[in-house]
């Protein structure tokens, strides 16, 4: 939602309602599939580095919300969408347009995703005070039965295939390079429940949580990786430029699997794809 200074609006002040994706520019083929998929928005670049899929038109965003009022969020994100869909409601009925509604909108826009900057804040201060607004909000479900192709999808906007690499001098004196490669899906502690599922789902890899707020599945084994997560990719396949980064990711798992003897040549080969992994 954007809060808007407005020389035309009645009370100085407007608000857009917006629906975004936001990826790396690596996958604005992914984002123009999703806006084929709804028919409705737009795709643009932003700062050369970032794509957006975005849904502004309020007479196109039912659209949006019908896909998700059928296929609902398992992650707080259900929260936010709850807020967002009540701040449209109320806008449908005008209340914007008057200074005690518009309050009330702004006080459910400062719960919705992240709250509103003080700076803003301070600019609305003269029309008067946030009234305490409380909605019915539903109830996560802490214990989801995941569908395959949401964790896949899931794993496109929010996982990782990485490495970890330690440096060390081996027997013959030489410096040598260790990897440990890592399939990692992170989120925000409030959304543990979620990498709980995705876990129970595989039943290999760990959960992690950290003292900055911020939770990771992690799995690390390589036989695990190849006995459980090669063949659900097969089934249920990544989309966008993170298939291309599990295809070279896995190119690597494969290597440190069948050539566990240390030469020369297996090095070379694993540096190679390290360098193509580290340019995706």
């Amino acid at each position: 939602m954007s809060i808007l200074k407005s020389k035309t609006a009645a009370i100085g002040w407007i608000i857009e309602p917006c629906f975004i994706i936001t990826l790396h520019v690596k996958d604005l083929e992914l984002l123009k599939a999703i806006h084929g998929f709804f028919k409705v928005g737009s795709v643009s670049i932003v700062n050369g580095k970032f794509a957006q899929y975005r849904v502004r038109n309020r007479q196109e965003l039912p659209v949006i919300i019908d896909h998700f009022n059928k296929y609902p969020l398992h992650t707080s994100k259900m929260i936010n969408f709850a807020y967002f869909c009540e701040i449209l409601d109320l806008m449908g009925s005008k209340i914007h347009t008057k200074v005690n509604g518009f309050l009330k909108l702004i006080s459910l826009i400062n719960k919705l995703n992240k709250p509103i900057k003080n700076s803003v804040l301070d600019k609305l201060a003269y029309l008067g005070v946030l009234p305490v607004v409380q909605i019915e909000l539903p109830i996560l479900n802490k214990n989801p039965i995941l569908n395959p192709n949401w964790i896949s999808g899931f794993i496109v906007g929010e996982g990782c295939f990485t490495y970890f690499t330690r440096s060390r001098v081996n027997s013959k004196g030489n410096r040598v390079k260790d990897y440990t490669i890592v399939m990692e899906v992170s989120q925000d502690n409030k959304d543990l429940f979620i990498l709980n599922s995705i876990k129970d789902y595989f039943k290999v890899g760990k959960v992690y949580t950290d003292t900055r707020g911020v939770s990771r599945f992690r799995l690390t084994s390589k036989d695990e990786i190849i006995n459980t997560i090669v063949p659900y990719f097969e089934n249920y396949p990544l989309y966008g430029h993170k298939a291309l980064q599990f295809s070279t990711w896995i190119q690597i798992v494969n290597i440190l699997a069948m050539e566990q003897v240390r030469t020369t040549d297996r090095d070379n080969k694993v540096e190679k794809l390290i360098k193509d992994l580290s340019s995706l």
